[in-house]
């Protein structure tokens, strides 16, 4: 009697504890934000926020700054000019009307931030002083993502330079539009393409396809390579002419702009 009972316990404790698998179906695989529709209107840096809930938008290259909200107090005007101090936090300041209440203050402070509602994570914590009223929320500077819409060529993988010669004909490239989520180039055999997001934070390519041509010698064996360091999440550095793609702290691949 008493195995009995402890069998059936057992069984009880094993039906209440998930399995390892169905635990990770369950986990929700981190993608990064989709500034996709920011940037195909040229918007350089996004806010928003709840209780209430608002967007803030400033778009340089049209000249607007646009604000929305749930009641009457929506804008859209001149983008003013943005004034940065040593500490990296963005000033902005525009009048609407002749009035005191007129005025649209934002302030830009570099902090992590989590949005409520959608569970996004930004780069700046965000106050908006609107006709009397105060806006908290979160935002980002979307320059960076700008600047990872190009043509990149690989010039090091996991510390080691990578060149053309031998039996690899073409150094590995990727082209990376952001706007239409789409990324092509070559392993330096195959051509390959796919799907690409990236927010402030981690770039995410993939899923890829490539074509099937055999890769002889140092490129057939270099492909796959590459091709696994392309299939996790990656956080990245960009500027001066160089992308520098990262996993947990360390280079994984560095690539220089095509001119």
């Amino acid at each position: 009697m008493r195995t009995l009972l402890f069998g059936l316990l057992l069984l009880t404790v094993a039906c209440r504890r998930p399995s390892t698998q169905f635990a990770a179906m369950m986990t929700p695989v981190n993608q990064p934000t989709d500034y996709s529709r920011n940037l195909k209107a040229g918007d350089e840096l996004v806010a928003m926020g709840s209780d209430p809930a608002w967007t803030l938008t400033i778009n340089p290259s049209k000249g607007f700054l646009t604000f929305t909200t749930l009641t009457s107090d929506s804008l859209t005007t001149k983008a003013p000019e943005i004034q940065t101090d040593s500490e990296g936090v963005l000033r902005f300041s525009a009048l609407i009307d002749s009035t005191q209440s007129g005025r649209i203050n934002v302030l830009f402070r570099p902090d992590s931030c989590v949005d409520k509602l959608s569970g996004q994570r930004f780069d700046y914590r965000v106050e908006v002083d609107y006709r009397g009223k105060s806006y908290v929320g979160c935002g980002s500077s979307l320059r960076q993502l700008a600047l990872l819409q190009d043509i990149w060529v690989l010039s090091s993988f996991q510390g080691n330079s990578i060149s053309a010669g031998g039996s690899r004909n073409e150094v590995p490239r990727l082209e990376i539009s952001l706007t239409e989520a789409r990324v092509t180039g070559t392993t330096g055999c195959n051509r390959l393409s796919g799907t690409v997001r990236a927010d402030t934070r981690q770039i995410v390519f993939g899923p890829l396809i490539t074509t099937k041509m055999a890769c002889m010698g140092e490129a057939g064996q270099f492909e796959p390579k590459f091709l696994q360091a392309l299939s996790e999440p990656l956080a990245y550095r960009v500027g001066e002419g160089k992308l520098t793609l990262l996993r947990a702290g360390k280079v994984v691949m560095v690539f220089k702009k095509v001119d």
